[in-house]
């Protein structure tokens, strides 16, 4: 079975990594692309069981700069950023727009927090390491070949976290009416 993380990128000018993880062996094929419709080919190439995408998948009832899923992690100590943020509302809309799509074709599309999910699992994200977090991936059993940027790394972390929903191994903050994030358990 396989499960296919989306670090996704305010704008398709930009990189979004992605990772194809596969439940047999965690083994990770990992790599970038700019464009939606190369997001949405990969999709249908390989079928995965569910999409996780890091970006916000819908915006607060309120108007306001916060779901209650974001307070609800915020509350946890990770750090989301306000909606209301210009990059944030292109992001959002970005992902919102690449979840209809990707639901229209019949997948399943999680909304995910890869930062929150590294340091749920005690791992140092990326970002403030990229050596370290490919060696608490590694240690995790997935299995990720070479040097590997912060996008694509937190795409394997999203792919990690939709195959632990599939499973039953993570926690889903907020309401499904305005929004969730889930996040991996260890």
């Amino acid at each position: 079975m396989l499960f296919l993380g989306i670090d996704l990128a305010a704008s398709d000018e930009r990189p979004s990594g992605y990772c194809v993880l596969s439940s047999r062996d965690l083994s990770c094929e990992t790599g970038i692309v700019e464009k939606d419709e190369e997001l949405l080919g990969l999709a249908l190439s390989v079928r995965p069981r569910v999409v996780a995408i890091d970006a916000p998948l819908s915006f607060a009832v309120s108007g306001g700069p916060f779901r209650r899923c974001d307070l609800e992690a915020r509350r946890r100590g990770f750090m989301v950023l306000p909606l209301n943020l210009p990059s944030m509302v292109r992001l959002t809309t970005r992902g919102i727009e690449l979840k209809r799509v990707l639901e229209e074709r019949g997948f399943e599309v999680i909304e995910v927090f890869p930062t929150g999910g590294f340091r749920a699992l005690g791992i140092v994200p990326p970002r403030r390491g990229l050596g370290e977090a490919l060696e608490g991936l590694r240690k995790m059993g997935l299995r990720i070949e070479g040097a590997k940027s912060v996008h694509e790394l937190d795409a394997v972390m999203a792919a990690y976290t939709a195959f632990k929903y599939f499973v039953g191994e993570a926690e889903v903050l907020g309401d499904p009416t305005e929004g969730v994030i889930v996040f991996p358990r260890s």
